[in-house]
């Protein structure tokens, strides 16, 4: 089986008599020569134009390939500085968080502190004004004293300090 090449990209033969000189009736002699060498060129032109055309159609895809590369090194970057400050962020938010429940913690304390005080400074009031008793500064003081004491060591057992009552104090105010 002989494998004949296709017309599109076979090389057009010549003739042995026009390569000898010798013609067909009705041509001039040479003539066959110059038409098989017009057509080579023309392929070998064709070719030519069709190459050009993949290697400018090849540039233009390395071309857009480095545009693509750039804006993905730019993606990056940004990725990369965006990745950064949310890091920053998220530290600082811990950050702020641990602030927030450190004040918080001191705000109830100083909260319960002022409940008890202000428990300390009504028993006295009830007492002092049950018992007419006189004010004098320094007795008040002392008596302020005693009775935050035991109004500590009261919450301490775990005695809610609004149960605490006058009665419970008298005994130390005596």
């Amino acid at each position: 089986m002989k494998h004949e090449p296709d017309a599109a990209t076979a090389w057009p033969t010549t003739r042995l008599g026009d390569l000898q000189g010798e013609s067909d009736p009705g041509r001039e002699p040479g003539e066959g020569v110059w038409q098989n060498t017009i057509a080579a060129a023309d392929h070998a032109l064709e070719e030519a134009s069709r190459i050009q055309r993949g290697v400018q159609h090849n540039l233009k895809l390395m071309q857009e390939v480095r545009t693509l590369r750039d804006e993905l090194r730019r993606a990056h970057a940004e990725i990369d500085r965006f990745r950064g400050m949310h890091a920053r962020v998220v530290v600082s938010m811990r950050q702020l968080e641990d602030d927030h429940s450190a004040d918080m913690s001191r705000l109830q304390a100083e909260n319960e502190m002022l409940l008890v005080r202000h428990r300390v400074y009504k028993l006295l009031s009830e007492h002092y004004a049950t018992g007419a008793l006189r004010f004098e500064p320094a007795v008040f003081a002392e008596h302020r004293d005693r009775v935050l004491e035991h109004v500590l060591f009261q919450r301490r057992k775990g005695t809610p300090v609004t149960q605490i009552g006058v009665a419970d104090i008298a005994f130390l105010l005596l």
